[in-house]
């Protein structure tokens, strides 16, 4: 439709690269036009090591995406994740210089760019600069601080940091394939926006997507993000241990895996069994299906208890009501969910993607809540934007100003 924003998600993963076309109406009603996956080449642990692989793999998707959706793109969001990506806590304090006492957007701007005025790794840069709270005048939890008086405004954020390295290598890779990166956005952040409600974030949740190479966390407490972090193992190191005591290849050793794997022991019965298939046209073999899941629970009790280990590094504590909730193609192997509430001592689910308009049920799993959550991730960036710009004064140039203003507040808070 006329006056409808277009835009494209990507997610770059070590399994499977994954595009989404979808448009954004004035209204802001998100519409998916088309959703394309391919497997992944020249990715590992999230990150590209070999740029001309992963640039057939970019561009194969991209295009397939393109001619479902009829359309062409310029642009793309693409996500970014891995154990390189680290949220640092931080605050910016300033005086309130105004006769009246009266905070501006102005003000929060100042105090955001002294909560990140800190010193910064060379190899380091930053993603985003997520706001949690505010305090006027030592009075904590204000969300908005706009128009209210006071003489002491304090930011406090959360600083996403990723490598230089790394985020470059993305971008070249995009720019080879003919496009403009648009915006990199963390994963975890994606499957927030395409998972959680806000009810969810208030009362304080863990989501955890695993990966085929990563498994990415992110830890919400009175509706903001108090941790992003993640680390280098998921499905596919579980596959590799299956494979190798089996001694299978990994396209069986796979197979075997999400048909018959369970990673959590208690949950198989002794009378069990599974048919493992055998190569060369041998008939299969039939073996215990607690022995197999003896094989796949240490590992995926390995991912779950380094990154339990993460949060008490960072003394993240405090009362989680809405548990723990797991996305991504991991989250689908059986037994996944009793772990978790059995490491983290909290209730677990299998979080689903938002059904939006055009969007195949298909679809509605947890393995495309990145790809999904990076077009709504920028549709809410675009409604809040224009909701901010469409409340003009009467004064023609005061309201450009304010217009560009609004856009650079969302932008610095997102």
């Amino acid at each position: 439709m006329a006056g409808d924003k277009v835009m494209m998600g990507l997610d770059i993963g070590s399994s499977w690269v994954r595009a989404v076309i979808g448009s954004v109406s004035k209204d802001g009603t998100v519409m998916i036009d088309s959703i394309c996956e391919r497997p992944s080449e020249g990715v590992r642990s999230g990150a590209i090591v070999n740029i001309e692989q992963t640039l057939k793999s970019i561009n194969s998707v991209i295009t397939e995406a393109e001619l479902q959706a009829g359309t062409e793109i310029q642009q793309v969001i693409v996500g970014i994740g891995g154990n390189h990506i680290e949220g640092i806590p931080s605050q910016g304090v300033v005086g309130i210089n105004a006769k009246d006492q009266e905070i501006k957007r102005e003000d929060i701007f100042r105090s955001l760019e002294v909560a990140r005025a800190f010193e910064l790794p060379l190899d380091r840069e930053i993603l985003h600069t997520l706001v949690q709270d505010f305090r006027v005048d030592g009075r904590d939890g204000i969300k908005d601080p706009v128009d209210m008086l006071g003489h002491r405004l304090e930011s406090r954020v959360l600083v996403v940091t990723g490598s230089s390295s790394i985020c470059q290598n993305e971008r070249k890779c995009i720019q080879r394939a003919g496009f403009q990166v648009q915006r990199m956005v963390v994963q975890q952040i994606a499957d927030s926006e395409s998972v959680l409600s806000i009810e969810e974030k208030e009362m304080g949740t863990i989501l955890i997507n695993i990966g085929g190479g990563v498994t990415n966390m992110i830890v919400y407490a009175n509706g903001s993000p108090i941790y992003v972090g993640g680390v280098n193992l998921g499905g596919s190191h579980v596959t590799n241990d299956v494979a190798f005591i089996l001694n299978k290849p990994k396209v069986i050793a796979e197979q075997v895996k999400c048909d018959f794997g369970n990673c959590h022991i208690p949950s198989v019965g002794n009378e069990e069994s599974v048919l493992i298939p055998q190569i060369g046209g041998l008939p299969s073999i039939r073996m215990p299906k607690k022995e197999l899941s003896k094989i796949i629970e240490p590992r995926m009790a390995e991912i779950f208890s380094l990154l339990q280990v993460e949060l008490e590094k960072k003394q993240i504590r405090g009362s989680f009501g809405g548990g723990v909730v797991l996305v991504g193609g991991g989250a689908l192997l059986s037994g996944a969910t009793e772990l978790a509430s059995e490491i983290f001592r909290l209730s677990s689910r299998i979080g689903f993607p938002e059904a939006l308009h055009g969007l195949d049920r298909s679809f509605i799993n947890p393995k495309y809540s990145t790809v999904l959550g990076l077009l709504m991730y920028e549709a809410k960036r675009f409604r809040e934007t224009n909701a901010g710009t469409s409340q003009k004064p009467d004064n023609a140039k005061h309201s450009a100003g304010f217009g560009k203003k609004v856009k650079g507040f969302f932008k610095t808070l997102f």
